[in-house]
């Protein structure tokens, strides 16, 4: 991979983490501030959103400032991810619970069927496919990654007392 488009997957990247954590802080926000002063948690949503939401703004920062590391692309790609299974586990559970509570033969036609009503949550999941495809892309072939991160081009220290430092 090319620094330019490094570049651009960097651009895109930041920029779909960034539209789901606004979605998420827009969709999280109000119903925290019912829900914390009550102590509820009938709806864990808000309190899942929030400080997720809040954590992609920051992993997005330090990526917008220049910090090019594995973890920091994974941490992005996986919180972006989480989202998108818990969106498909939220409405496959009957909005909630550990287990499916309803028959569904199709779990793709009912998870489509969600997004196909309700666009702000059809523009998150793709935001989020977006941006977890450009980090990943990034995460294996980042032209610009820390050097310390380069794993297996580095070659590994001996560990002190061992038989090379007589």
């Amino acid at each position: 991979m090319d620094g330019r488009t490094a570049s651009v997957l960097r651009v895109v990247g930041v920029q779909a983490a960034l539209v789901s954590a606004a979605i998420h802080l827009i969709e999280g926000v109000p119903d925290l501030l019912v829900y914390l002063p009550l102590l509820s948690v009938r709806d864990p949503r808000p309190y899942l959103f929030v400080p997720s939401a809040l954590l992609l703004v920051a992993l997005a920062t330090l990526i917008v400032r220049g910090s090019r590391h594995r973890r920091l692309y994974s941490l992005t790609a996986g919180v972006l991810l989480a989202y998108t299974a818990g969106y498909a586990w939220w409405h496959l559970t009957d909005h909630g619970g550990l287990v499916p509570s309803h028959e569904v033969s199709d779990p793709v036609g009912e998870v489509a069927g969600h997004l196909a009503t309700d666009p702000v949550a059809l523009v998150a999941f793709v935001a989020q496919a977006v941006g977890a495809a450009c980090l990943l892309a990034l995460f294996v072939a980042d032209p610009e990654l820390a050097e310390n991160d380069r794993g297996a081009a580095a070659e590994p220290e001996p560990a002190p007392g061992s038989a090379g430092d007589e």
